[in-house]
């Protein structure tokens, strides 16, 4: 283990990309003190920390296109398109049940990050278990427009991406030197300002939480700063970026099982081949 924090971004169904490189790290029996994951890296980090190699992919891939998993029919009956019941459900039948006790017992700090709309601004819930758990996941991952509001104890919540999308920051500020970001979009992405109309339904939608709405809006100004500052401190020595090295073709819903396949394995030989580079720039293990 090394003291040190891994840092995971969200992207739905692009995550594939951090489950690739995920189960390389536990192959290779690699571990954090602090694993931090927003929307679909909170996923994937619930399921390096209970140590199940292979579980999100095999779920995304095998079980894609099962309408108790993901269905936009789903919404029809205001339900979320993407159920996170499902994946903590106990099923059988050859399914691979999430090991709870594994996950529970680990030495690894575990952090779930969602946006609070009363408030617009990011929070961080701190090894979640049990119910919990699954609601601080759900509000991590709950998309605006096509995912409800999640109740926490923190207050109502959705995607964690809105106010912190690649939460670097707030693990150097843990009193972290050693930080591994893992990245579902390549360096060079940036996103385009929102536009007029993506703003007026924000507001019409969640106008009353009018900071949650301001946070929204200016959400690609945000992001497109935490990824010019991460380049800084890659640069510089202070970060350890793993990013895929072309642009990600994978939409965030994707129906391509194929195309989440390749992602998962690009993700592996692309954390394979920077191994060596990973390990001296954190150094000593502990």
């Amino acid at each position: 283990m090394y003291k040190a924090a891994l840092v995971l971004e969200g992207g739905a169904l692009r995550g594939e990309y951090t489950a690739g490189v995920l189960d390389t790290l536990l192959d290779n029996k690699i571990f954090f003190s602090t694993v931090i994951g927003v929307s679909a890296g909170a996923l994937c980090g619930t399921n390096y920390i209970s140590q199940q190699r292979g579980r999100t992919t095999n779920i995304n891939v095998n079980y894609r296109h099962d309408k108790n998993y993901i269905s936009l029919r789903r919404a029809l009956r205001r339900k979320d398109i993407i159920n996170l019941d499902y994946l903590f459900a106990k099923h059988g039948n050859g399914w691979e049940d999430f090991d709870e006790e594994t996950y529970r017992t680990s030495r690894m700090e575990f952090i779930v990050v969602a946006t609070a709309m009363e408030h617009g601004r990011a929070v961080y819930f701190h090894n979640p278990q049990g119910k919990d758990l699954v609601a601080n996941l759900k509000a991590s991952s709950a998309m605006p427009f096509i995912s409800k509001p999640v109740q926490t104890g923190l207050g109502l919540c959705l995607d964690g991406g809105i106010a912190d999308s690649i939460p670097f920051d707030f693990a150097r500020l843990s009193g972290y030197d050693k930080v591994v970001v893992i990245r579902t979009r390549n360096r060079e992405y940036r996103k385009g300002a929102t536009s007029p109309v993506l703003a007026q339904a924000y507001s019409r939608a969640f106008g009353q939480y009018p900071e949650f709405v301001q946070a929204a809006i200016a959400r690609p100004e945000m992001y497109n700063r935490q990824a010019d500052k991460l380049d800084e401190m890659e640069k510089a020595g202070k970060t350890f970026v793993l990013a895929p090295q072309q642009p990600v073709a994978v939409k965030r819903l994707e129906g391509d099982t194929d195309k989440l396949a390749e992602l998962y394995q690009t993700g592996r030989t692309e954390m394979r081949d920077q191994l060596d580079a990973m390990r001296a720039y954190l150094g000593e293990e502990y």
